[in-house]
Order: structure tokens, then C-alpha cells, then sequence
């Protein structure tokens, strides 16, 4: 069952599903009549591949929700665009280059799916608005998504997270309209990242129609941080919170994963 967001605070109704869309062509090849032939093929279809490594990654995402956040999710994508299977080591790491990828596609995204929406609506609304679009991108992949989670706690992978998790809420901050260039910058921004890595988390766990526990989880989290932006001791444990439990519970996913 497809669910969807309900902002009811905004009397907007998003639909909040990802599907790489685009049309994609394989490459077609032809029976080759000797091992020479076959070998120049090989080379053509890698050397094409190279050229277009983000059309790869795309198409990889519609094999998450079957092979998860994996070089076999990028490999199924190659064979499926007609590129060798070994191509996958364009991508030395694996999921974490999948997810990357991911992360980047949504943040392009987040501009085009609030155009106009959020006209009238004071900032919190707007912030929680930005909030809730840019966690409706990881619906599609809801059930993958704390093998995303594990991957992006892994200490090689900590600074690529903590980057995206930046970008994540200086790009919605901005789309609201914030135009400050003092501390309420930093601390706007970590009072967000806190409420969002929460929510997130959260979001993990959700199993109701159209993710309504997960938007009163956000709508309680906001009342929390009534004073959003402004540079209080109740906003910055809030987000110190959120940052701790994003991290805890990386860890614990990451150990269950060992143990498996």
C-alpha cells in the first residue's frame, strides 16, 4: 500500500513517492563471432559506462527496494542499461557511492518539490514543510532505509553523513527565507538537525497510514523547540539529542549487522 504525506497543518496533501523515472535505453550488442570481438565489446560498453556513471547509480536506485543499498543493486543496474557487470568498480564503496548519490539527487530535488508551496505560511511552517518533503524522498526505500542508516555510521563514512546532514538542513533553512549571518545561523541549524535525525529515526520505525505518527512525532518535536532559532539551552540539548541517538543507533545497527 502506497502511503503519503498529509500535512494537515498547511491543508496540503503531498505525494511523497521516488521512482527514477527517467527512460533508459540498453545497449544493444550483438552476437559476437570470436573472442576478439567479444573482448572490444566488453571495452566499448566499460568505456561508455565510464562516461555516464550517474545514469548507473539512478537506475540502481530502482533495485534498493530488492538488494538493498549494495554493489548488487549497482551491478543489477549495469546489466539492465547493457554494461558489463564488472563496471561496478567504478564504485569502490559500493553502497556508501549509492547512497551518496541518493542524498546529492534529493538535495537537487528539494528546491523543485517546495516551489510555490510555501508562500503564506510563517517560517516554522515552512521549515517543518521542508522537513516533511525531504523525508518523504526515503519513503520509497523505508524498508532499506536503516541498512542506509548503518552504512552512512560506519567510521569511514561519518564525514560523508555529517556533510548531507549540513547540506540537508542549510537548504531548507534557506528555502525558508532565513537570512541570518550571525550564531542564530549555527544554532538554527543545529536545533534542525536534531529535530530531523529524530524524525528520521523514527520514520524507521513507523508502520502507520500515510506516516501520521511519524508527522505528530515532528509536530511534537517542533512544539519542543518552540523557541526554533533563537539560541536557548532547551534548542541546543534538543539537538544534541538528536545527534547522539542518530549516532547510537548506527552503532547498535552496525554491531547487529556484525553479528549476523
Amino acid at each position: 500500500m502506497t502511503r503519503t504525506w498529509m500535512v494537515s497543518s498547511t491543508a496540503i496533501a503531498p505525494r511523497r513517492s521516488f521512482s527514477a523515472s527517467v527512460s533508459w535505453r540498453s545497449v544493444e550488442t550483438n552476437t559476437p563471432s570470436s573472442h576478439h570481438s567479444q573482448g572490444s565489446q566488453d571495452n566499448t560498453t566499460a568505456f561508455n559506462a565510464k562516461r555516464n556513471p550517474e545514469a548507473i547509480l539512478k537506475k540502481a536506485l530502482t533495485f534498493v527496494p530488492e538488494y538493498g543499498w549494495t554493489t548488487t543493486s549497482i551491478t543489477k543496474a549495469a546489466e539492465s542499461l547493457g554494461y558489463p557487470a564488472i563496471v561496478h568498480g567504478m564504485f569502490p564503496n559500493g553502497g556508501a557511492d549509492l547512497i551518496n548519490y541518493f542524498l546529492e539527487d534529493c538535495l537537487n530535488r528539494l528546491p523543485l518539490e517546495l516551489e510555490g508551496r510555501m508562500e503564506g505560511l510563517g517560517t516554522q511552517e515552512k521549515i517543518k514543510l521542508g522537513t516533511l518533503t525531504r523525508l518523504g524522498m526515503i519513503a520509497p526505500y523505508i524498508d532499506r532505509w536503516h541498512e542506509a542508516l548503518a552504512i552512512m555510521g560506519q567510521p569511514s563514512n561519518i564525514s560523508m553523513s555529517l556533510t548531507h546532514l549540513g547540506k540537508i538542513v542549510d537548504e531548507i533553512w534557506h528555502l525558508a527565507g532565513d537570512k541570518s549571518a550571525d550564531m542564530n545561523w549555527y544554532t538554527k541549524r543545529a536545533s534542525l538537525a536534531g529535530i530531523y535525525t529524530t524524525t528520521e529515526l523514527y520514520m524507521t520505525t513507523d508502520k502507520t497510514p500515510n506516516y501520521e505518527a511519524t508527522q505528530k512525532f515532528l509536530d511534537r518535536r517542533f512544539e519542543d523547540a518552540a523557541t526554533l532559532g533563537k539560541a536557548t539551552n532547551e534548542v541546543l540539548q534538543i539537538a544534541e539529542f538528536g545527534l547522539k541517538s542518530v549516532v547510537g543507533i548506527i552503532s547498535s545497527g552496525i554491531a547487529s549487522d556484525r553479528q549476523i
